[in-house]
Protein backbone atom coordinates (compact mmCIF):
# COMPACT_ATOMS: atom_id res chain seq x y z
CA UNK A 1 0.00 0.00 0.00
CA UNK A 2 1.08 3.95 -0.57
CA UNK A 3 1.47 5.58 2.62
CA UNK A 4 2.58 9.03 3.02
CA UNK A 5 4.92 9.48 6.00
CA UNK A 6 6.37 12.87 6.93
CA UNK A 7 5.44 13.98 3.45
CA UNK A 8 7.00 11.21 1.30
CA UNK A 9 5.62 8.66 -0.39
CA UNK A 10 6.24 4.99 0.74
CA UNK A 11 5.49 1.92 -0.11
CA UNK A 12 4.21 -0.44 2.78
CA UNK A 13 3.36 -3.86 3.89
CA UNK A 14 2.71 -2.82 7.24
CA UNK A 15 -0.96 -2.74 7.44
CA UNK A 16 -0.65 -1.44 11.32
CA UNK A 17 0.69 1.43 12.37
CA UNK A 18 2.69 -0.03 15.07
CA UNK A 19 4.67 -2.00 12.99
CA UNK A 20 5.07 0.65 10.55
CA UNK A 21 6.46 2.80 13.26
CA UNK A 22 9.10 0.05 14.50
CA UNK A 23 10.28 -0.09 10.85
CA UNK A 24 10.76 3.57 10.16
CA UNK A 25 11.68 4.90 14.10
CA UNK A 26 14.73 4.20 16.17
CA UNK A 27 13.53 2.49 19.25
CA UNK A 28 14.50 4.30 22.09
CA UNK A 29 13.22 7.31 19.99
CA UNK A 30 10.18 9.11 21.64
CA UNK A 31 7.61 10.19 19.02
CA UNK A 32 3.95 11.65 18.62
CA UNK A 33 2.11 10.02 15.85
CA UNK A 34 -1.29 11.44 13.70
CA UNK A 35 -2.81 9.18 11.00
CA UNK A 36 -4.60 11.69 9.03
CA UNK A 37 -4.04 14.47 11.17
CA UNK A 38 -5.46 12.87 14.28
CA UNK A 39 -2.82 12.04 17.13
CA UNK A 40 -3.21 8.16 17.62
CA UNK A 41 -2.11 7.40 21.29
CA UNK A 42 0.83 5.17 21.61
CA UNK A 43 -1.83 2.36 23.64
CA UNK A 44 -3.55 2.55 19.85
CA UNK A 45 -0.29 1.63 17.90
CA UNK A 46 -0.45 -1.77 17.51
CA UNK A 47 -4.60 -1.79 16.66
CA UNK A 48 -4.64 0.82 14.56
CA UNK A 49 -5.25 -0.59 10.78
CA UNK A 50 -3.76 1.79 7.96
CA UNK A 51 -5.07 2.43 4.78
CA UNK A 52 -4.47 2.72 1.40
CA UNK A 53 -3.13 6.55 0.92
CA UNK A 54 -3.04 7.06 4.89
CA UNK A 55 -1.22 10.58 5.57
CA UNK A 56 1.72 9.57 8.89
CA UNK A 57 3.03 12.22 10.36
CA UNK A 58 5.40 11.31 13.02
CA UNK A 59 7.09 13.93 15.82
CA UNK A 60 10.00 13.91 18.13
CA UNK A 61 9.22 14.34 21.71
CA UNK A 62 11.54 16.90 22.59
CA UNK A 63 11.90 17.70 26.53
CA UNK A 64 12.80 21.09 27.47
CA UNK A 65 11.37 23.76 29.78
Amino acid sequence: MQLSVNDELIQSEHNLLGDLIETVVPREQRVAVAVNQQIVPRSQWSKHVLKDNDRIDIFESIAGG
